[in-house]
């Protein structure tokens, strides 16, 4: 079953239709590309920022009588999206020893539309890798184009024994709000990649849920407040959220190590739902796979979008 996405929107004679007309003559394939500009990215890059937001907008036309069908977006990870505990000495490590599947991003039916413009925006990994985005545009009579870019991240911490970064939730208004977050990898999710796909669902420890008056609050996947899809919520990833002692809530900057983020953890006291959060509070977690981390709330921000600024040290 594929997601149908509501952004999705046919492109009238323009600019931008205009510079980017397929030669149907020469093509019957559907014409795909990327959009380049200052703010939108169309080529590969090195990213300079862990868990970077970046934007790139894709045009796509049917030829001939045919009309679009489906979009594909799909990203691959290499090595892998989860950090490594890299060997002593690195002259073991090998690359090609972390397989892993690509994760489908977006898959989308499209129903008679000639053309479209869409603007994706997404999270760059936060640990050292690549990440090889593929685009792909399906016509009526299943031929296909396709466009691809990569994205490099070198994070200098790549040795440490925890992984460190920090990641925005949005307030789930839409499915397209990044509200599901994956703690080993550090990537926010939208509610279009997860909710009909098992294996991006398999990823999700937490989920940015409103209170009953609007304020923000994470909870964990098995919180009433989470609102499951029902294949689901028969296997959902079990993560354990604890609110940290008053005695540890200044230890998050001091605490780098797998011990420290235990000896808190269990100092906690186990909850699966934040309640209304404040900037500066303290949480602890261990997920499915064992991996003691310490989540602390940055900022909270009510415009544009309400957004939690988050920053999370996890265990390798």
């Amino acid at each position: 079953m594929r997601h149908r996405l509501p952004l999705l929107a046919s492109v009238a004679a323009g600019l931008l239709a205009s510079a980017c007309a397929p030669d149907s003559s020469n093509s019957p394939n559907p014409y795909l590309n990327l959009v380049g500009s200052s703010r939108y990215i169309s080529a590969n890059r090195v990213a300079t920022t862990p868990g970077d937001t970046l934007t790139t907008k894709l045009y796509a036309e049917a030829t001939g009588d045919s009309t679009l069908r489906r979009l594909l977006i799909t990203v691959a990870y290499s090595p892998r999206k989860n950090p490594i505990v890299y060997p002593d000495p690195l002259s073991n490590y090998n690359p090609n020893n972390f397989p892993e599947p690509e994760l489908v991003y977006l898959d989308t039916t499209l129903t008679k539309k000639k053309e479209l413009a869409y603007q994706f925006t997404f999270n760059t990994r936060t640990t050292s890798g690549n990440e090889q985005w593929k685009f792909e545009a399906f016509d009526t009579q299943n031929r296909s184009s396709s466009r691809g870019l990569r994205l490099t991240l070198r994070n200098n911490d790549s040795l440490l024994a925890y992984h460190r970064y920090s990641v925005r939730l949005q307030e789930p208004r839409n499915s397209t709000s990044r509200s599901f977050l994956a703690l080993s990898s550090g990537l926010p999710l939208p509610g279009f990649t997860v909710r009909l796909k098992p294996n991006a669902q398999q990823l999700i420890d937490l989920v940015y849920v409103p209170t009953a008056d609007g304020k923000p609050s994470i909870a964990t996947l098995v919180d009433k407040a989470v609102k499951l899809d029902s294949i689901w919520r028969k296997n959902p990833r079990i993560t354990r959220l604890r609110q940290v002692a008053a005695a540890d809530q200044g230890g998050f900057a001091s605490s780098i190590s797998a011990q420290s983020f235990a000896s808190i953890y269990e100092r906690g006291t186990a909850i699966t739902n934040t309640g209304a959060l404040a900037k500066n509070q303290l949480f602890a977690f261990l997920t499915a796979d064992g991996k003691y981390g310490l989540l602390t709330v940055l900022e909270i921000r009510q415009t544009p979008i309400p957004t939690l600024d988050l920053q999370v040290r996890i265990a390798k």
